[in-house]
């Protein structure tokens, strides 16, 4: 007998038992429910009540002075906004412990890709635009790639390490006409490390066995301990994977390539201010599609470095792994190493929204974006539970995360928000975005996880 069953036999049982006595009950005479206990916290943080306004009202006056239950958009600490992109889109923002904002831009005709912000509504070029000015794009001996060089080409994503050190992550690959990628060749995509002052420090490239041509490397996270390793989630649907770079030698290798965590679901219904998107593609041949765009995309690294948390963009589900296993470079040596990773690899469930950006506090809570929700929430791993952390309207497609803790300041989570599926990509070649894009950061009890 179930607890539920158990339950309503015993409030009957007590109900025959007092008409049996000769009390004179009604048949309605027993508790709808048994006696309430403490109730889930969070259930009622973005609840109110108000009258509604006099054209949403029927004619009886009766009804004109209710206050009906509603969802106020809001919840969490609050939102602050730091800058305005009066011009390019940002995808990656980076926080130094100074304070500086660094930012990069997915690069199409965009002068450059990655960008210092030096007043609340202007950026220049990060090094400076000499870095930012690849001798070409396409490579005219071989149409339809892009070319290997030392310049950057599109920076997706930039992360501040724990040494305070600023890293780019170049795709390699520019953006043709608004939406199609041109293929890498080998040297285009690249790792590379800056001092805050500006100079270089390494720049790691990857041979084509570990990125192939149509590869798209979109973030990565950083464990400065011991060699030092690098984690970059390949976001390509067609070879979905996680690439790992041991910083001290500069080798690469793949894991969980094509593994079931790391790639799209296919029939994703994303919805989005309460809208329902599909992917609407402006090229060949105009065919409708689920959002299903983007396989593994958002990373974090537990502050221990001892779990590296991932998630599919086209997905609601947040996965992790040991490091210990990603470290282990498949080889004759280690001929079993990619069937331990597989199988290392834990499910920590549906989180209510597909994901684009994870970040880490030095508290171990993971921050997760919810772009269908207008959110931020996080999560535990001590409760294995989803945690609401921020919400509010303005959040429109929150896209990378980065914690920083800034020694004048104290400890705040910085978020870019793009807007990004109402971009042509999306809206069959129509920008339907609203300039400026945004940046915002909230307080944060947590400081930076460095991972050294």
């Amino acid at each position: 007998m179930t607890l539920a069953v158990f339950i309503t036999a015993s409030l009957f049982t007590g109900v025959i038992a007092s008409t049996i006595s000769g009390e004179n009950l009604s048949v309605f005479d027993f508790p709808e429910y048994p006696p309430p206990l403490t109730p889930p916290p969070n259930q009622t943080i973005a609840d109110s009540v108000a009258r509604l306004p006099p054209n949403e009202i029927a004619r009886d006056p009766a009804l004109a002075n209710l206050k009906i239950h509603f969802d106020t958009g809001k919840f969490g600490p609050p939102v602050e906004l730091v800058h305005a992109y009066l011009d390019f889109w940002p995808t990656g923002v980076a926080v130094s412990s100074d304070g500086r904002i660094f930012t990069s831009f997915p690069r199409g005709n965009e002068t450059f890709t990655l960008a210092e912000a030096n007043t609340a509504t202007t950026e220049v070029p990060f090094p400076d635009q000499e870095t930012n000015t690849p001798p070409a794009f396409v490579n005219t001996s071989n149409p339809g790639f892009s070319v290997a060089t030392d310049k950057f080409i599109l920076v997706q994503s930039v992360v501040v390490d724990g040494k305070d050190r600023v890293w780019a992550l170049d795709v390699g690959r520019p953006r043709v006409n608004g939406s199609t990628l041109l293929a890498q060749s080998p040297g285009g995509p690249k790792l590379v490390g800056f001092h805050l002052n500006g100079t270089r420090f390494a720049t790691i490239t990857f041979p084509a066995s570990v990125v192939a041509a149509d590869s798209s490397l979109n973030d990565v996270r950083f464990d400065l301990r011991g060699d030092g390793f690098a984690y970059l989630p390949d976001s390509s649907p067609q070879r979905p994977g996680v690439v790992v770079v041991n910083l001290k030698t500069g080798q690469s290798w793949r894991h969980l390539d094509n593994h079931p965590s790391v790639t799209v679901q296919v029939d994703l219904l994303s919805f989005h201010n309460g809208v329902p998107t599909y992917v609407h593609p402006p090229i060949s041949p105009f065919a409708v599609t689920a959002f299903n765009r983007f396989a593994v995309d958002g990373v974090a690294l537990s502050p221990d470095g001892e779990y590296f948390y991932f998630a599919p963009l086209s997905a609601r589900r947040l996965f992790r792994i040991p490091t210990s296993f990603l470290k282990v470079q498949p080889s004759a040596i280690n001929p079993n190493a990619i069937i331990l990773a597989n199988q290392a690899v834990q499910d920590l469930g549906d989180v209510g929204s597909h994901l684009n950006g994870l970040e880490s506090d030095d508290q171990g809570f993971i921050y997760l974006t919810a772009p269908e929700h207008n959110a931020i929430n996080r999560f535990n791993p001590n409760t294995g539970l989803i945690e609401p952390f921020v919400r509010n309207p303005f959040i429109q497609w929150p896209d990378t995360l980065a914690v920083a803790s800034i020694k004048s300041e104290g400890n705040f989570l910085y978020f870019t928000c793009n807007q990004l599926w109402l971009s042509p990509d999306y809206q069959n070649g129509t920008d339907l975005r609203t300039k400026p894009y945004a940046m915002f950061r909230v307080p944060i009890e947590g400081g930076k996880a460095n991972q050294v």
